[in-house]
């Protein structure tokens, strides 16, 4: 489904496909949503794609959302 342009990027960075699929549901006829499955694919797709607004898990394994916050505050 194609996203009118304009709306604000709200991007979902969760291990659970489930609560990204929720998320999802909830947020998608409002935003353009764009998705992560893990800490590093949140990273890249955050510089990629520079969305608006960051929804992130705090509890994933290798690359936590702490870990994430820190790594997008120290990129300019």
């Amino acid at each position: 489904m194609k996203q009118p342009a304009g709306r604000a990027r709200i991007l979902v960075v969760d291990d659970s496909p489930d609560i990204r699929a929720l998320i999802i549901t909830l947020l998608g006829k409002d935003y353009t949503m764009l998705e992560a499955a893990d800490g590093r694919a949140g990273l890249l797709a955050a510089r990629k794609r520079l969305p608006d607004l960051i929804i992130l898990d705090v509890t994933m394994p290798e690359m936590d959302g702490y870990a994430v916050t820190q790594e997008i505050k120290a990129d300019p």
